[in-house]
């Protein structure tokens, strides 16, 4: 495979979201649950602040632009992403559930809490084919290197702690644990 990590564009929304819906941990059969993923875990990043994202293409796939294998996204200050977020997109979110919509202040407030540590949060998703072949780990070499240029000082995320293979590879990175939420655990790793 011939994967290439290169800056968000445009043209790779609907690859992004397909992803995003494609390695839900739940099936997203219904058009609600749809929309609750997309507006938690994708459309917030790739819309407001698509400088932060990065996509692996596998180019021997599509040579003419790339098939999308995966994607790391990011929001680089909580302030900001709070506000935006909670502006724009908890609305959406809200109609989805009321309970969707409790979930997702918690998780939003978990950012918050550790934002004077870790100011960025990430998300990342690798399609099965091409997990476990050293993607994950050059996705985030190059947010890594992104947020270390802006003098971002951390970044942290949120993993279930089913994800046994997610918890292993962001311990190995060099994430450590810095709380729990739920059925997830937070790493949070200093840049």
């Amino acid at each position: 495979m011939n994967i290439e990590i290169r800056p968000y564009e445009r043209r790779d929304f609907d690859q992004v979201r397909l992803i995003c819906i494609a390695t839900d941990n739940r099936p997203a059969r219904s058009e609600t649950r749809r929309t609750f993923v997309l507006k938690t875990y994708c459309d917030y990043y790739i819309e407001t602040e698509p400088r932060n994202c990065f996509v692996a293409v596998d180019l021997d796939a599509d040579p003419g632009g790339g098939k999308v294998a995966g994607y790391i996204l990011c929001a680089e200050d909580y302030e900001d992403y709070a506000k935006n977020f909670a502006k724009n997109y908890l609305p959406k979110i809200k109609e989805t559930g009321w309970m969707n919509s409790v979930m997702v202040r918690a998780e939003v407030r978990v950012f918050g809490r550790h934002a004077a540590f870790f100011p960025a949060h990430m998300h990342i998703d690798i399609l099965p084919a091409y997990q476990r072949q050293g993607v994950g780990g050059r996705l985030v070499d190059t947010l890594v290197a992104h947020l270390k240029a802006k003098k971002i000082k951390g970044v942290m995320l949120i993993v279930g702690s089913k994800n046994i293979k997610g918890c292993s590879f962001y311990r190995k990175y060099g994430f450590s644990e810095i709380g729990k939420i739920g059925s997830g655990i937070e790493f949070g790793l200093d840049l």
